[in-house]
């Protein structure tokens, strides 16, 4: 019986793919040499050498002269030329904008690095009101604030990714945003004001949950998990969905707008989130400390949610389902509450586990970098495409 889930690759992809996987061991290791790549990816000696010659080739890595070994003889080492371009990351949202600026290499694997930061501007407040020339003037003074922390100037950035509430399509266009409600928000300004701040860099715009969900997959809780729904719930809600490992976004990119619904689960619980918004932070601390008000009132949330969640594992089925966003700094206040009601709710369906994210409200920003990293990624391995070997197949993650 034929799998029809099972991908048949040609020689090119899978030259692609063999190329891609020294990319990402760079990226995650120190200097390494041609010996140290092959026993790290699975690829045979030529395949690592052909790939490690077109990288250095385009700019993209490095090679040293070669330096004596403990074991072994002298050999070249290999990097990642972090510096070779920029990435920039933006969250513009309803209430606030971000922006980062990273390497090439995107954010550091290590969140908790000293310099993990250094170019991530403060968040600035904005309002859902703003018209939407103010809100975009206010991305355009974050970025080239960031731009001059970095002492980067705009043609150095070779990929832009911004992320913002509502549908969005694969060019780029809002085609709905009910939270940033401008006039003129909906349709292409923010990838025209990015396109025209970058015009030589690629430029992306996408739904904030996608994003987030992909922040979850590189640097959070999802890991090499590959069904997951991660939960954005701060002022609202929306979720983006990992099906195989890759983003779900749907026939009509409208994938985790459940929120819209207005007499759903999800609906309400969204609502709850609005209505509490300038007390929510005080409620969990008052729970927390077993307040009897406090806690009935975080219970009507936690049942929205538990009965959201079973409804989600009855359509999609996940492995995992990740909390996230501003919710997530309440701790076991929210997730103990919301995981008894949603065991319940599943009414003896197997439940995925339920957890918090450790990404806290820089889940979507860091998201955007992600992204932006993996078109950088993308772009480099395309223009080798022509040549890349077709050796060693490699199995899929």
């Amino acid at each position: 019986m034929i799998d029809r889930d099972r991908r048949v690759m040609s020689t090119s992809e899978l030259g692609r793919r063999n190329a891609e996987a020294v990319l990402e061991q760079l990226d995650r290791r120190e200097p390494s040499t041609t010996a140290e790549l092959f026993r790290a990816t699975g690829l045979s000696r030529s395949t690592v050498d052909k790939a490690l010659e077109l990288l250095v080739e385009n700019g993209a890595v490095q090679r040293s002269s070669p330096v004596a070994l403990i074991n072994g003889r002298p050999a070249a080492l290999y990097s990642l030329r972090d510096e070779c371009c920029y990435l920039l990351a933006a969250d513009v949202g309803a209430h606030t904008v971000r922006v980062r600026l990273d390497p090439l290499g995107g954010p550091s694997g290590d969140l908790t690095a000293a310099d993990h930061r250094r170019h991530e501007m403060e968040p600035a407040a904005v309002d859902p009101e703003e018209p939407t020339e103010n809100r975009l003037r206010v991305l355009e003074e974050l970025t080239d604030r960031a731009l001059a922390s970095a002492g980067v100037t705009r043609e150095r950035v070779c990929v832009a990714t911004a992320a913002t509430p509502g549908v969005v399509d694969r060019t780029g266009v809002i085609t709905a945003c009910r939270v940033i409600r401008a006039e003129d928000w909906v349709g292409a300004r923010l990838r025209t004001r990015l396109s025209r701040m970058f015009p030589a860099a690629t430029v992306a715009v996408d739904n904030d949950a996608n994003l987030a969900v992909l922040a979850e997959q590189r640097f959070g809780v999802a890991g090499h998990a590959e069904e997951v729904v991660a939960v954005s719930a701060g002022r609202r809600i929306g979720f983006g969905i990992l099906r195989g490992g890759v983003l779900h976004r749907g026939a009509h990119n409208q994938a985790g707008e459940a929120a819209n619904i207005r007499d759903s689960s999800w609906g309400e619980a969204s609502r709850w989130l609005s209505k509490h918004d300038t007390v929510a932070a005080r409620l969990f601390e008052s729970a927390g400390r077993g307040d009897p008000q406090a806690m009935e009132t975080i219970n009507d949330l936690a049942q929205l949610l538990g009965t959201a969640f079973a409804e989600m594992v009855h359509t999609i089925d996940p492995e995992l389902i990740v909390l996230g966003g501003a919710i997530s700094a309440a701790g076991a206040t929210v997730l103990d509450p919301v995981t008894e009601h949603f065991i319940r709710a599943c009414r003896g369906t197997l439940a995925p586990p339920l957890v918090l994210s450790t990404l806290g409200d820089r889940g979507v920003l860091l998201g955007a970098a992600e992204h932006a990293r993996r078109v950088a990624f993308a772009h480099l391995l395309d223009t080798a495409r022509p040549v890349l070997p077709n050796a060693t197949p490699r199995a899929r993650r």
